[in-house]
């Protein structure tokens, strides 16, 4: 009887086991931990991709806000009524906030697999560009301290990275959209030099629209709005440190616009361009060369209203170049960035880059910028769900 026992208790262990192995039978490869849709009008529409147990007739989700006042918590919906061979895919749509998925598996009525990932996010994407003070360099500010401001991490020491995309472009050579918070340290994929001050602009805006943050840094120290123009159109010119026969620094902008944009949208392109062309004595050109590389990456993009926000800032003996500037402000799908004049002596290092206090300054400003008539009249790019 003892044996009997001791047989029927191993059975029901291995029968409950056998369950709870079952229950978690979802392998979802789709949406990725951490990653942020682009919002529309305050809404976006998760993709739920994965494979479920066998069995399985129908596919439920739901999103489960982190917080009360970040996000609003849907019902259970159907994302795929008739799986096939576990094999689903479909949507679950959701206004602005920071969520954690839930998915179940269902035969008939009986839950047979579950599945979760932590942390998704819908909100605001943006894509940077310019020249150092856009890119970034030794001197940063802390990074973002919100859970909710995110970006794909650049290593920067990475040999891969080093020795293969900066000689050939190849987006192979970049980092796979591993989405991470995007804290003190991490740079922003793809060309980002450290966290500099885009994670704290990331994070004022996150903690005024209430939605999470996504960045992308595609900047590159040392171009000019002609280099940006040229290489859009795969122009060579001569540069000590740019390589202009792997078009960049434009190919930068393309890659995300193939390896990171399709995933998540992206609301506008944040363009501080204009310290280095100074040397351009004609404000038509600057502005032609500005609204060529626009117009490339519109195109690129498949998309004629992507928008851009560009920065102003008076130079010495260079008033063409905030000329040029103004008058790209007034452009179609242009919008007023933060106004550089206001910064004092003591926030830039040498007359141009930022100093800590000018980076604090700054990434208020941009988050300033945009404000309720640029989220009004911006219009987003959102990738059709395949």
């Amino acid at each position: 009887m003892k044996r009997f026992s001791v047989l029927l208790a191993l059975l029901v262990n291995a029968f409950l086991s056998f369950s709870q192995d079952q229950a978690q039978g979802i392998k979802l490869s789709n949406p990725l931990e951490r990653i942020v849709y682009q919002r529309n009008h305050n809404m976006a529409a998760v993709p739920v991709k994965g494979n479920g147990p066998a069995g399985s007739t129908v596919i439920m989700a739901r999103l489960v806000a982190w917080q009360a006042d970040q996000g609003k918590t849907t019902k259970w919906v159907v994302v795929d009524a008739k799986p096939v061979n576990g094999e689903f895919s479909g949507i679950i749509k959701g206004s602005g906030g920071w969520y954690s998925l839930e998915v179940k598996a269902l035969n008939k009525k009986t839950e047979i697999g579950k599945a979760k990932v932590e942390r998704v996010g819908i909100g605001e994407v943006f894509l940077v560009v310019g020249h150092s003070v856009a890119q970034g360099g030794e001197i940063n500010i802390e990074g973002a301290t919100d859970d909710r401001v995110n970006t794909v991490q650049l290593d920067e020491k990475n040999k891969v990275f080093d020795s293969l995309y900066l000689r050939t472009g190849d987006p192979q050579y970049l980092p796979d959209p591993v989405f991470v918070q995007a804290a003190t340290g991490v740079a922003h994929a793809p060309f980002g030099h450290h966290n500099y001050f885009w994670s704290k602009f990331g994070e004022l805006l996150a903690k005024k629209e209430n939605v999470p943050v996504l960045l992308y840094n595609a900047a590159f120290g040392g171009t000019s709005l002609e280099h940006w123009a040229k290489s859009s159109q795969n122009i060579q010119f001569e540069h000590g440190f740019v390589r202009s026969g792997i078009r960049m620094p434009y190919i930068n902008v393309l890659n995300a616009i193939k390896k990171y944009l399709p995933l998540t949208g992206v609301r506008a392109l944040l363009a501080d361009q204009g310290a280095n062309d100074a040397g351009q004595k004609s404000a038509d050109t600057i502005l032609r060369y500005y609204k060529t590389f626009m117009s490339q990456a519109r195109s690129d993009l498949n998309y004629p209203q992507l928008a851009v926000v560009v920065n102003r800032h008076t130079m010495a003996n260079a008033l063409q170049v905030r000329e040029a500037q103004n008058r790209m402000v007034k452009e179609l799908y242009s919008f007023p960035g933060p106004d550089y004049d206001e910064l004092v002596k003591e926030d830039r290092v040498d007359g141009i880059h930022l100093s800590l206090s000018g980076e604090e300054k700054a990434a208020a400003m941009w988050a300033a910028a945009l404000n309720r008539e640029f989220f009004r009249l911006a219009k987003p790019w959102i990738p059709k769900l395949k």
